[in-house]
Formats: C-alpha cells, sequence, structure tokens
C-alpha cells in the first residue's frame, strides 16, 4: 500500500503554495466569499475558473533530487555514473524529453516517460580524455497543452591521472656479496594519488647482469597502496656493478631508479706452501708426531673449506669438522700426524676443497722417515733432598726417567735394604716409553730427630745407577696440651693465663691465635704484622690470657689453634681447651597447653602441674599472670638441684567463647628466663533462658504472625489448618554463647489423655547456630500444621545443652486445633423431647376449638451449619438445624412436618437446645390448626459419632 511521508507531504503544500497563492491568502478568501453572496453561485463558478486558469498553467509538473548533481574526482579514461530522481506530481501521464550538454557528459536516454505520481531517474555518466575540471547541465522539458515546463540541473566533475611514485627514490644498493650467493630487496610502487590506475599493465624492464626480478610483478596499486616487487642480486665476478630498475606502462611511460652492487671472492694462502710440502723428518716407529698447516684467508668474502682428507697410511689427520669457514683476514690450523710402523721413507698428500675459484682443489705432498732404535734411559732429577720433614709426617718426592732411544726401556728402583725403613718406594720397575719421560714415586718419613738419609738404585739395560736420598727429621709439641677451666656458671666467665712451651725440636713462629668456640677468648696482639717466635726446647713461653664464659649448661670443649711457620711450611697446632657450664633449668610437666574445656562463667577450674629443677643450681621462679583469667599458687618457690614442686593453675572465665591466655613463670633459667604457661578454655553460661530466644509463628494462608506462649504446657489452642514455625532470636548479648550450639526441635503428635500416639509419632528437626548466622535462625523442615483430623494435639519440644557434656535444658508447649470456627457441619441429630405448643382456633361452624401441645421425641434431625467450639464444656456453638416428624409420618398416613430453625449447643456440641419454624407441613387440617407453627426441640448429637 502506497503511503506518503511527511517530507512528501511538505513537498506538496509548498508545491500547492508556489502555484494556488490564491488558496492561502485569507484576506482574498474573504473577498471572494463576498461576491459569492452578491453575484450567485453560477456566475461565482465562472469568474473563479478565469481566475485560476493562470496559476493552473504555472503550476510545476516535475520534483527533481538533486537540484545539482556532482559525479567527484574521476581518473582519465574511467566512466563515472550517478542518477537524477525525478517525479510526477501530477495525476496524468507525462512525456519527459531528456537533454545534456557538456563535454564528457552523456544521458542513457533522451525520453522519459512518468505515470501519475510516478518516480524514475535519469543515468547521467561522465568519462575524460584529459585532466581538468569539467561542467555541464542536465535538462528536463515537459510539453504539454497550454504550457512549455523546462528544468535544468547543473553537472560537474574533475578528471585527473594517477600519481606513481618509485621507492627508494635514490635506488638500490646490495652492498658487497660474496660471488655464488645471492642478496634480496624490495622495489615498491606507490599510488599517491586518488584514483587507480586502470589503463595498461605494470612491466619490468628486463634486467642486466647479476640482477633479476624474484615472483611475479603484480598490478597497479590502489590509491593510497603500494605494489612489492623483490629484486636479487646474484654476482658472479669481483667488483661494483650497476644498472638501473625500469618500470614501464603504455600510458604513464617509465620511472627507473638505480641498482649498485659488488661482487665478493675469498682468497685461500697456505702454510706450507703446496709446493714445498710437510716434511715430517725422522720419527721412531710407533711414536707419533704431528704438525700443523694453517689456512689464511686473505680475500674479502668468507672462505669455505670442506672435505679434508689425507692419502697415506702412514698419516693421520687430527680431529677436524668435514667442513669451516674463515672469515676475511681469519685463519684455520690443520693438524696431520707422522705415525710410521715400519722403518723406510713414508709419503702421503692432504687433500682439501676451497670455495677460492683459484685454489678450488688443494694437494700439499707429505714425508717422513721411520726408524727404530735401542733404549737410552737417562736421570734427570739427580740427588733428591726431601728436606725438613716434621716426626710423622710424610714428604713425597719423584725421580724423573727419560727414554732418548727409540724402543721401550724397563728400569728397576731399588733403595739400599738397611737405609729403606724411612725412604719408601710406591713401585719398583717402570717401563718407559721411546722419547718419553717416568716417574717413580718416593715419599720420606723420619721416625727421629735430625739428618737422615739412603741411596737408591736404579738399573737398566744393564746398566746400574745410583741417586742420594736425604732428608731431615723435625717434631713439633706444646705444653699445655690441655687446660680445663672446671666449672662456671652459665653468663659468668672465667680467665686464666697460659704458659704456652715448645717442647719440640725445631722452632715454632706463630703467625695467628684463634679459638673454634665462641665460649673460650684468647687475648693477644699477635697477627700478621706481630709474629711470635716459640723457640724449641721450651727456651722461651708464650704467657695467653684465656677466658671461659659458658652460654649453656653441660660440657663445652674448644680448640686454641696456633696457626704458624715451622719446618718452612705453614702448619696448626693445637691446645684442648675444656669446661662445664653449670645453671639452674625448670622443666614443666604436663608440658604443652594447658586446656580447661567448656568452663562456666564465675566459676573456678585448676589444673594440676609439676616443676622441676633439672639445672646444676637453685632455681628461683615468680609466677606472674598476663590476665585475670587466671593465676598460679605458689606464686614464689625456690627448687634445689634434682627438686619438684607441685603448682596449681587456677582459670575463671570472665567472658564467652574461646579464652586463651599465659602465666609468665620469671626465673634465672639462662634458656628461658620468662617461661610461658599457656592455658586456653571456653566460658559458657550455666544456662540460657530458652522461653527469651525461641520464637513461635504461626500462619494461615501468606500471613505469619508471632505466637505467644507460656511455655508451662498449657494448651494453646489454634485454629484448624494453622502452621507452626520456630525461630530462634539471636541477640548480640547471647551470640557468643550460642556460636557453634545445636537446639533440637521437636514435636509430637498426643491423643485425648495428652499421651504420645504410638512409636512414630515424634518428628525431630536440628538448628545448629554459625558465626555466620544473622539475629533470627528459622528451624526449617518443621512441617508441623494443626489439624483436628490428624494433629489435633501436639506437644512443642526445645533441648539445648550449654556445652558438649552438659546436662540438656529444655522447655516445651502444648498445641491444639480448635477453637470457634464457622462450617458446614451436616451433624445428624436425635431429638429426645419436641414440643409444639397448641393454640386455640375456630371451627367451621365459628365455635372455638382449644389447642393441643404436642410433645414429640425420637425426631431425627440435621446440623447443617454452625458457628462452634468442640472443645468447649459449656456452650459450644450456634448451629442451622432441621427437623422432621418422620416417625410420626409413618404411622399417621404420611403425615410430616418439617422445620428449620437455630440451636444452641452444650458441652462440647452434644446437647442443642432450639427453635425450628415449619417449612413444610402435610398433617391434617385441625391439627394444624390447633398447634403452633414453630417447635422448640431438645437434641442430642453424640449418638452417631
Amino acid at each position: 500500500m502506497f503511503r506518503l511521508t511527511e517530507s512528501d507531504l511538505n513537498r506538496r503544500e509548498e508545491y500547492l503554495r508556489g502555484s494556488f497563492p490564491l488558496l492561502y491568502d485569507v484576506e482574498l478568501r474573504q473577498t471572494l466569499y463576498s461576491v459569492f453572496w452578491r453575484v450567485g453561485r453560477s456566475s461565482f463558478l465562472v469568474l473563479l475558473a478565469l481566475l485560476l486558469l493562470p496559476a493552473v498553467l504555472r503550476a510545476q509538473s516535475l520534483a527533481i533530487a538533486p537540484n545539482a548533481l556532482d559525479l567527484g574526482v574521476v581518473g582519465v579514461g574511467v566512466e563515472a555514473r550517478a542518477s537524477v530522481s525525478v517525479e510526477n506530481l501530477q495525476d496524468d501521464a507525462l512525456e519527459v524529453i531528456v537533454g545534456i550538454s557538456g563535454d564528457g557528459f552523456s544521458a542513457l536516454s533522451d525520453t522519459l516517460r512518468l505515470d501519475g505520481k510516478g518516480v524514475s531517474s535519469v543515468e547521467v555518466r561522465f568519462s575524460a580524455t584529459a585532466a581538468g575540471e569539467y561542467a555541464g547541465e542536465l535538462t528536463l522539458q515537459v510539453a504539454a497543452l497550454f504550457k512549455d515546463e523546462r528544468l535544468a540541473v547543473p553537472l560537474q566533475a574533475v578528471a585527473v591521472v594517477p600519481t606513481l611514485v618509485l621507492l627508494p627514490a635514490e635506488g638500490l644498493d646490495f652492498g658487497a656479496v660474496p660471488v655464488g650467493q645471492m642478496a634480496t630487496a624490495a622495489v615498491i610502487v606507490k599510488n599517491t594519488g586518488t584514483v587507480p590506475v586502470t589503463a595498461g599493465r605494470m612491466e619490468v624492464a628486463d634486467l642486466q647482469g647479476p640482477f633479476s626480478v624474484e615472483g611475479d610483478v603484480g598490478s597497479w596499486p590502489a590509491p593510497g597502496g603500494e605494489t612489492r616487487i623483490d629484486i636479487a642480486f646474484t654476482p658472479t665476478r669481483v667488483g661494483p656493478i650497476a644498472t638501473k630498475f625500469v618500470v614501464t606502462s603504455p600510458d604513464f611511460g617509465n620511472w627507473s631508479i638505480p641498482l649498485r652492487g659488488s661482487g665478493l671472492v675469498p682468497q685461500a694462502a697456505f702454510s706450507p706452501l703446496p709446493q714445498v710440502g710437510l716434511d715430517f723428518g725422522t720419527v721412531e716407529v710407533g711414536q707419533r708426531l704431528t704438525r700443523r698447516v694453517t689456512i689464511l684467508n686473505q680475500g674479502q668474502a668468507e672462505l669455505d673449506v670442506g672435505n679434508v682428507a689425507i692419502e697415506g697410511a702412514a698419516f693421520v689427520l687430527g680431529v677436524v669438522d668435514s667442513s669451516a669457514t674463515i672469515a676475511p683476514e681469519g685463519r684455520l690450523d690443520l693438524s696431520a700426524a707422522f705415525e710410521p710402523q715400519s722403518e723406510g721413507d713414508r709419503s702421503g698428500v692432504l687433500r682439501l676443497h676451497t670455495s677460492d675459484p683459484q685454489a678450488a682443489e688443494v694437494a700439499i705432498p707429505l714425508a717422513g722417515r721411520g726408524q727404530i732404535s735401542p733404549p737410552r734411559i737417562k736421570i734427570i732429577s739427580g740427588d733428591i733432598d726431601f728436606g725438613s720433614v716434621p716426626i710423622g709426617g710424610t714428604a713425597r718426592g719423584h725421580l724423573l726417567l727419560w727414554n732418548r732411544g727409540g724402543q721401550p726401556g724397563v728400569v728397576e728402583v731399588a733403595v739400599a735394604a738397611d737405609e729403606g725403613v724411612e725412604f719408601g718406594l710406591e713401585q719398583h720397575s717402570v717401563l718407559v716409553q721411546p722419547k718419553a719421560s717416568a716417574q717413580v714415586a718416593l715419599s720420606f718419613s723420619p721416625k727421629e730427630a735430625g739428618p737422615r738419609q739412603a741411596i737408591l738404585h736404579v738399573e737398566a739395560d744393564a746398566e746400574r745407577q745410583t741417586v742420594r736420598l736425604q732428608g731431615v727429621g723435625q717434631f713439633f709439641a706444646l705444653s699445655p696440651a690441655t687446660v680445663d677451666f672446671g666449672r662456671v656458671a652459665v653468663g659468668e666467665s672465667s680467665s686464666r693465663v697460659i704458659e704456652i712451651a715448645n717442647v719440640g725440636n725445631a722452632d715454632f713462629e706463630i703467625h695467628q691465635l684463634r679459638s673454634t668456640s665462641s665460649e673460650f677468648t684468647a687475648h693477644t696482639s699477635i697477627d700478621a704484622d706481630s709474629k711470635f717466635l716459640l723457640p724449641a726446647h721450651s727456651q722461651r713461653t708464650l704467657p695467653l690470657h684465656v677466658a671461659f664464659s659458658p652460654s649453656a649448661r653441660g660440657a663445652i670443649s674448644g680448640t686454641l689453634r696456633l696457626d704458624g711457620l715451622g719446618a718452612n711450611e705453614m702448619m696448626t697446632l693445637d691446645i684442648l681447651l675444656k669446661g662445664n657450664g653449670v645453671a639452674a633449668e625448670i622443666e614443666l610437666n604436663p608440658a604443652g597447653v594447658v586446656d580447661f574445656g567448656y568452663e562456666v562463667l564465675g566459676e573456678q577450674a585448676e589444673r594440676t602441674f609439676v616443676a622441676t629443677n633439672v639445672g646444676d643450681t637453685v632455681l628461683q621462679v615468680e609466677a606472674h599472670p598476663q590476665s585475670k583469667e587466671a593465676y598460679v599458687a605458689p606464686a614464689q618457690f625456690a627448687l634445689a638441684p634434682g627438686e619438684s614442686a607441685r603448682l596449681t593453675l587456677f582459670f575463671t572465665p570472665e567472658a564467652l567463647g574461646d579464652r586463651r591466655g599465659r602465666v609468665l613463670l620469671v626465673s634465672n633459667d639462662v634458656k628461658d628466663r620468662a617461661r610461658p604457661l599457656e592455658y586456653k578454655g571456653h566460658g559458657v553460661l550455666a544456662d540460657i533462658d530458652l522461653a527469651q530466644i525461641v520464637e513461635v509463628l504461626v500462619s494461615r494462608g501468606e500471613q505469619t504472625q508471632p505466637l505467644a506462649v507460656g511455655w508451662d504446657n498449657t494448651p494453646v489452642v489454634q485454629k484448624d489448618g494453622t502452621k507452626v514455625d520456630v525461630a530462634f532470636a539471636i541477640p548480640d548479648s547471647l551470640r557468643q554463647a550460642l556460636i557453634g550450639r545445636e537446639l533440637v526441635v521437636e514435636w509430637t503428635r498426643l491423643d485425648e489423655n495428652y499421651d504420645p500416639k504410638g512409636k512414630n509419632s515424634t518428628q525431630k528437626q536440628k538448628v545448629a547456630i554459625y558465626e555466620s548466622s544473622g539475629g533470627r535462625v528459622l528451624a526449617e523442615d518443621l512441617n508441623l500444621r494443626l489439624s483436628e483430623k490428624d494433629n489435633r494435639r501436639v506437644r512443642l519440644k526445645i533441648t539445648t545443652h550449654s556445652y558438649p557434656g552438659a546436662p540438656p535444658q529444655s522447655v516445651s508447649q502444648l498445641l491444639e486445633a480448635g477453637g470457634w470456627k464457622w462450617e458446614f457441619e451436616a451433624k445428624p441429630l436425635v431429638s429426645f423431647l419436641t414440643i409444639r405448643p397448641g393454640r386455640d382456633y375456630k371451627d367451621k361452624a365459628g365455635k372455638t376449638v382449644p389447642g393441643q401441645t404436642e410433645r414429640l421425641i425420637g425426631l431425627p434431625g440435621l446440623a447443617f451449619a454452625g458457628w462452634h467450639n468442640v472443645d468447649s464444656p459449656s456452650i459450644s456453638g450456634i448451629h442451622f438445624t432441621a427437623i422432621g416428624n418422620v416417625l410420626e409420618a409413618l404411622s399417621t398416613g404420611n403425615s410430616l412436618a418439617i422445620s428449620l430453625g437455630v440451636a444452641v449447643s452444650f458441652y462440647k456440641d452434644q446437647f442443642l437446645f432450639g427453635f425450628g419454624w415449619d417449612i413444610y407441613d402435610s398433617r391434617p387440617e385441625e391439627k394444624k390448626k390447633g398447634s403452633q407453627d414453630y417447635i422448640m426441640t431438645f437434641k442430642y448429637s453424640g449418638l452417631f459419632k
């Protein structure tokens, strides 16, 4: 369905105001009204038509959008298109002639046909062959009866050519590249203009020499975009190389940037020269002689060396990688070994390949001669002096042998039998390889003081040589060897002056004095700058002040160490220091934290423990409580070593919850001068007034309200169907006493005698109070609803314990379903006395006939509704009843009377007294006239229970 928008309506109104201004001129309308009434209807219409005809002829037939058309920036040779919307504002169809002027502008059609109120469009196209600004005009002419309408739309566009840049403008410099290797760089063609390139294809002129294009050239870049062209440089010769990179297009000509690069090659040099070769000379058979071959890189590129190998069974190549690279001005050392297995001349070749074009493959000749010569053993070390050695110590030395021959030789070594007690050999024979050395280990352990010597016999190849062994035996000893300070109280200090003497046979120069234990302190001025010579044979003593300050009980030992020079070597002599630290020490049994468990606030609890002095001196103790809740008795006491005392810790909690504290036992115990006696407990209340925190909530429907109960087991009656819930209020004053407590809510069904109904008559629900509990905690899932049918009598009981092991505390209350209520009963009744009073009446003859009072028993009845309380022992309700003399009807020929009335019940609804009024009476007329229309009844309802 076609709907006009608000803009369409506004445009129509402007059209009408411009075409028919007479309709919107208020004064003109008033004048026309006046003329209408003066000249008459027919004349007025003719006059009005004459007035409106020019306006109709001048009305605009078309609406165009936009009023001016800008096709924007267009690339040269690219066609741009846009549309002009044309709307027929009249109801009749129109034919519009389309015209266009201006260079580069054209229209798709020259004629446009529009239906009444129809809309169409004219497509305008623009394409230019040269850059510049262009303008034109689109004309729309309507040819119609009585008028010729012409509309014009200005046209404009700007034609530009793409702008391209070749980067980097300074060109590409690949630098120095080794010959045979490749380097790559990129040339960027960037379109910095606003129009794309459409004509022609980007091409790259063939590159000369070692330069080449990697991959596809790609397409012209979009406006603001760029195209990457990868260029590779692979030099084949040495020296600089240059060319140009040219991008061509049939429409834009050529762009170019320079390309530059340089080729490098390595240059190998060898030592020794390949023309000279490597001569190993004469080598003993079985021996190995290693020489070095050096490769130098004297070029400007890296030199690759590979495929290194040696030809010749007597020659061996050293450990080398299969390939190596030598930097410019660098070197590589190769090792070649000559290892002849037989006598005579031997030759071989060392071959290798390099990346130097002038030395691609190199061969270096190898030569050598193998020979075999007899062993010749020579003693190199000569006489051996072990120097001064302390008695009991050991000095070590070596006999050095050299085989100058070409065969291995066995050397026998021995010390003269009568002199070999202090000089020892680790081995008595040794094999010395040709052109090699061997060592024979010797030792000197003097057993006496003074110079010592021996003769060492060396025999090889039937030749015997002798070596003289000598040394001096020395010993060092200090006096006193041990210093005992005896018993010293911990924390105190005992000092002594020790006279240290050297009782050995060699002087000892003291450089440093030190103690290995912090309990022993030596006071001395000896240091590295102030040394002290302690001569042998106690010629002079060193007075030394030493203090013993024990920090703990028991035996304490240390060492006084004298570091110095003796027998031309650094050594350390020790003096043993010892003593006993004594002190008092307290021990508590049992140890650890004293746990009082749960204690009632204000009540005192006590625990007994034993304190023992396990130290060496008298123990003095004072107890200092840190809080008012606990104290120790006795507060002061003293214990001899090994003595014990029984102490009592008293605890009286003053607050609820966990209680922790300690009593400090301050004493002369050096290890713990303030021994903490820690205790803990939990303060609780003896009992809690449960009636204060328990809330009973009743609800019928959605409204819940509290129920006031006395917790005295006096039945509280609630209406049938009442839901009962239990909540616990947690006041701030009792929160600490209730946190962690468990409360048990139980309810029991009772019979008429308030005794439990059966074994499964009780239901329990436990409620725990937590630290996070709010100010009120509800017992969930209690499922207690009072009902006259099922839960008529219920005992509600709340039980809790103040703390684990405490006697239970509970409150209970009886709840009953009942009370006054309105209900439809349908309760059968039996009347044990019904009275219908008599009344006098006149018969047909006008004679007064006395009435007869009726007294009936056993009439059945029904109480069908009432407001009552079945548990009330007095007046228990008001009921609507129905009574009929059914038995009388059966015996009197269907004479039936039915009465409706109201009765008051007594004693739990069992007895009723009331009145009834007849609603149906089929008795004979004489009875009707002779008795009242109402009855009085005494009824009983308990017969049909």
